[in-house]
């Protein structure tokens, strides 16, 4: 009997999507290592490196599973209050 396969839901393929970066050059990643690290928030973050949050947010991940960069206090949001 053949298994009955579910309808999937396949992440970042709408048109929507089309803002997520995937690719940065080395600069842009020391920069946001080095942010990181100061406690920026991921919006300022994006800002520097002119990309959107959720890209940030997928960089943070990706450097923190590949163990460049450990988890910080305030997460994603930070610990350095930035006055625009």
């Amino acid at each position: 009997m053949a298994r009955k396969v579910e309808n999937r839901y396949i992440l970042f393929t709408g048109e929507v999507h089309e803002i997520v970066k995937f690719d940065f050059t080395q600069r842009q990643i020391e920069t946001f290592i080095t942010l990181w690290n100061q406690g920026y928030p991921i919006n300022k973050i994006a800002d520097r490196l002119n990309t959107s949050k959720v890209s940030v947010a997928l960089i943070a991940m990706d450097l923190e599973m590949a163990g460049r960069i450990e988890p910080r206090a305030g997460g994603l949001l930070g610990k350095r209050k930035v006055v625009s």
